[in-house]
């Protein structure tokens, strides 16, 4: 399973029936995994792997700073990635998303063996606005 495209629909505080359509992207986004995936080797944003769930195991990071990025923020939107490679990986948000106050361009380095949430708190201006807690 995938993260739908678009905001998660919000639902009206009412008794009667939900659109199934949006109750079927809440799901599909709720229990979506991914993995093993490859991160990119050459560690640029442009040609990054495309994390598609809410739960990404990277099975090979080969060299330093090989690449994937998050999708689309929106606010409540949480990704866990573990990186499972033998190298760090580098970790971009999309578009102009920052994570932890950090430059997409830039993007954030996750070290092997190490899991990380990364949750969008807000979408300001059209840019996802990403926090990210490490494990230890």
């Amino acid at each position: 399973m995938s993260i739908p495209s678009g905001p998660v629909p919000s639902f009206p505080k009412t008794i009667g029936l939900m659109n199934g359509g949006d109750i079927d992207r809440l799901a599909k986004l709720v229990g979506s995994a991914v993995g093993p995936i490859t991160a990119q080797a050459d560690g640029t944003k442009a040609n990054a792997t495309q994390i598609t769930g809410v739960k990404a195991y990277v099975g090979t990071s080969a060299g330093a700073a090989d690449s994937v990025i998050l999708p689309p923020g929106y606010p409540g939107l949480e990704v866990t990635i573990f990186n499972g490679g033998a190298s760090s990986i580098q970790v971009f948000g999309s578009g102009n998303d920052t994570i932890n106050g950090i430059d997409t361009a830039t993007g954030v380095t996750q070290n092997n063996a190490i899991s990380a949430v990364y949750t969008c708190y807000a979408v300001v201006a059209g840019v996802g606005i990403w926090g990210r807690v490490l494990s230890a």
